[in-house]
């Protein structure tokens, strides 16, 4: 399976023409090139311009000659006129920058050609999530009704405190199960459909079990790394939920309070938008450590590096990305919303009756767990137009294309 994440930086090499070679005891770098390492230290494929045993591969057919005023394409696709040529396209997407277009054309292409990766996983995960979510809901609501039945007018105090905290605990534990399945569950799903995705790029359609093969060895790693961003992330955040707290423990109508509070608006808006700034910086930190395998802090690095200078188109991407499947989970939820409420007053009747209170209740979380199930319809096609995202700018900023379309030929 080619895997040309690992290499090194591309930049340093001048993988647009034959006559290179990689630097060999500190000597300058000429021509042939020797093979990346992959993930096992051996050799996961070797660049243009290295065939095996030093012979020199024939040059892809699209890479321009290096004369002045030459307007053929490169290997990135752009020709030295400035203006789009031909590229390859092995897989999903032509080897080069890629527009909007090329972004969601090659996000629902990746859904067309490898559908029980990218769906079947999704459903399985998050149908374990929605589970987990179901129990979460369900959970507190009967430690509540529990507690109230509980009552009785001749029991102590002790007794009373004793069962509320009994329920708040149970509470809390279903809530900590639910976000800790809830991130693992993630980052296993943003691993194995990053890892369908870049194959996918290079005309390679992988089943579960090989992207998994993939994924499990940098499992940790991704963890670190998710963990590491959403630390990040929700730092800034941090600061408001401290300041909440602080005005609520305050005596209100007090000096005290109202200067904190004040804070509290004052650094709200602030605050939100760092922590969504950063969230755009560390948009690639799961995808480096899996693809690149990269630890946590070299992955959240990488990611950093990737944006930088690119920032704004970046935000732009995403936000246009969520506002699309945004729309398409909200049309799945508001469908499913109708249903249950038709549901609802039909077969149960009125629900603030006494004998259809469990019944509503289950309902409720039933359906809860639906909207979020409706979700993994979705996810796929923001994992796939992320990953694109990502290279894409490996395309732009390291002259990728050349080392994808040798891959594609392994």
């Amino acid at each position: 399976m080619s895997s040309p994440w690992t290499s090194p930086d591309p930049t340093q090499y001048d993988l647009g023409h034959a006559d290179a070679v990689p630097p060999q005891n500190g000597q300058a770098a000429q021509a042939p090139q020797p093979a990346y390492p992959g993930p096992s230290g051996q050799p996961a494929f070797a660049p243009p311009g290295a065939g095996p045993a030093g012979v020199a591969a024939p040059q892809p057919a699209y890479a321009a000659p290096d004369t002045p005023g030459n307007s053929a394409p490169t290997a990135s696709g752009y020709s030295q006129a400035g203006t789009w040529s031909w590229a390859p396209k092995p897989g999903i997407i032509p080897l080069r920058p890629l527009t909007l277009t090329d972004l969601f054309s090659g996000s629902f292409s990746a859904l067309r050609k490898n559908p029980s990766v990218l769906f079947g996983f999704t459903i399985i995960v998050m149908t374990v999530v929605a589970l987990l979510s179901l129990a979460g809901t369900m959970l507190p609501l009967f430690s509540f009704t529990s507690l109230m039945g509980d009552l009785d007018p001749q029991a102590s105090s002790k007794a009373l405190l004793d069962s509320a905290y009994m329920s708040v605990v149970s509470t809390i534990v279903g809530y900590i199960a639910l976000l800790a399945g809830s991130f693992l569950a993630g980052t296993v799903l943003d691993g194995v459909l990053s890892v369908a995705v870049s194959q996918l790029v290079i005309g390679k359609k992988i089943t579960f079990k090989q992207s998994w093969a993939l994924v499990k060895p940098r499992l940790w790693s991704m963890l670190g790394a998710s963990f590491l961003s959403m630390l990040a992330v929700g730092s800034p955040l941090l600061v408001l939920v401290i300041l909440f707290f602080m005005s609520l423990y305050s005596w209100p109508g007090s000096d005290a309070f109202f200067s904190l509070f004040g804070l509290l608006l004052a650094l709200a808006l602030p605050v939100v938008l760092v922590s969504y700034v950063i969230s755009i910086r560390f948009l690639y930190t799961p995808i480096c450590a899996v693809l690149e395998e990269k630890g946590p802090i070299e992955a959240v690095k990488r990611s950093w590096a990737l944006t930088s200078g690119s920032f704004w188109v970046t935000l732009g991407r995403v936000i246009l990305i969520n506002v699309v499947v945004g729309f398409i989970a909200g049309m799945i939820v508001q469908i499913i919303g109708i249903i249950a409420v038709i549901v609802m007053f039909t077969i149960l009747g009125d629900p603030s009756s006494p004998s259809n209170v469990w019944s509503t209740i289950i309902l409720y979380g039933v359906i809860s767990a639906l909207q979020m199930l409706a979700y993994s319809l979705v996810v796929p096609i923001l994992a796939a137009y992320q990953t694109l995202m990502y290279v894409d700018e490996k395309i732009r900023k390291e002259n990728f294309a050349p080392l994808l379309a040798h891959a594609s030929q392994g």
